[in-house]
């Protein structure tokens, strides 16, 4: 169960880059101005850099939960 948290927050990071290379396509067809094009990757930077960053945040506390929780857990079973 824990790697499918992972594989989400991998899966979420690929989706930015298909958005960042269909901008650049779109880009390199003069359908959308460089400019705009730029404005919209900053865009898609920044919301991929908040979410990864609260994400793995988030991951990395339930993991140092678990892992007290085993702590306390351990010499428990050792005493009985």
């Amino acid at each position: 169960m824990k790697t499918l948290f992972y594989e989400r927050l991998f899966l979420l990071n690929r989706s930015f880059d298909q958005v960042m290379d269909i901008l650049e396509q779109f880009q390199q067809d003069e359908v959308i101005h460089a400019a705009f094009a730029n404005d919209r990757k900053r865009a898609v930077e920044e919301l991929r850099a908040d979410l990864s960053h609260v994400l793995t945040g988030m991951l990395h506390q339930r993991e140092l939960e678990e892992c007290v929780k085993a702590a306390k857990t351990e010499p428990e079973q050792k005493n009985a």
